[in-house]
């Protein structure tokens, strides 16, 4: 991918206000689709996103590799494409039915004592040599801390007042769990990775393409506001 191409892409979406949100959403989707498929050709694969909201990414999936895919979301709302209501700690799929498993920007979403059991379903219902794709913001991004951002480095009620003072938010969430967080960092991630028997084949950076940075410990952590791991079944 022509890297300067890129961030003139990047440049323009951010002109374009909320239309360039959603164009950008395609625009990364099918940059995600290239990465993966340096390790597997997606045409016809079954394929689970987890925690894939409406469906999107999944229907690019089937529109542009005809992937048999499921989308998986523990709440019903608008969906485009078929979804099944569930959560990523008990997957009702059999053992080895999926390609591929898709974990984006969720991992952070799932308490702290079912992060393991979920990485482990994932590994369950892959096919034996299959491939995982988890994205994570990590947490000391100045971008991670979502509701409460950019003050989420201080003690939680601190931060909830900040945001609330400068931004004029409306935080009422007393804890993290509250607001639906249990925030990873790079390393907290590859401890889990390795705990749930996966091989991690490669780590990039989806947005700046600095895929160099995910090598390089502390930087990591603060200056990409996402990290990919491609993730390998061995077993």
């Amino acid at each position: 991918m022509n890297i300067i191409r890129h961030y003139q892409k990047l440049i323009y979406f951010a002109l374009q206000g909320n239309k360039g949100f959603y164009e950008a959403r395609e625009y990364l989707a099918d940059v995600l689709i290239e990465e993966l498929e340096e390790f597997i050709d997606l045409k016809k694969k079954k394929v689970l996103d987890i925690g894939g909201e409406r469906g999107e990414f999944c229907k690019i999936l089937l529109d542009t590799r005809n992937c048999s895919v499921i989308n998986l979301e523990p709440k019903k709302i608008d969906f485009v494409h078929e979804t099944v209501i569930g959560t990523a700690d008990s997957i009702s799929s059999k053992n080895g039915q999926f390609d591929v498993v898709l974990l984006r920007g969720v991992l952070q979403h799932i308490p702290t004592n079912k992060k393991l059991k979920s990485l482990r379903e994932i590994n369950r219902v892959l096919k034996k040599n299959g491939f995982c794709y988890i994205m994570i913001p990590p947490w000391y991004n100045p971008l991670s801390g979502q509701n409460i951002k950019p003050f989420h480095y201080f003690p939680y009620k601190l931060a909830r007042h900040l945001r609330n003072s400068v931004f004029g938010s409306n935080v009422k969430a007393e804890t993290l769990a509250e607001l639906g967080l249990w925030p990873m960092t790079f390393i907290s991630t590859a401890e889990y990775i390795n705990k749930a028997g996966f091989k991690v084949v490669k780590t990039t950076d989806i947005l700046g393409r600095l895929h160099f940075i995910t090598k390089i410990p502390i930087l990591r952590e603060i200056i990409l506001p996402s990290v990919g791991f491609i993730l390998k079944r061995s077993n």
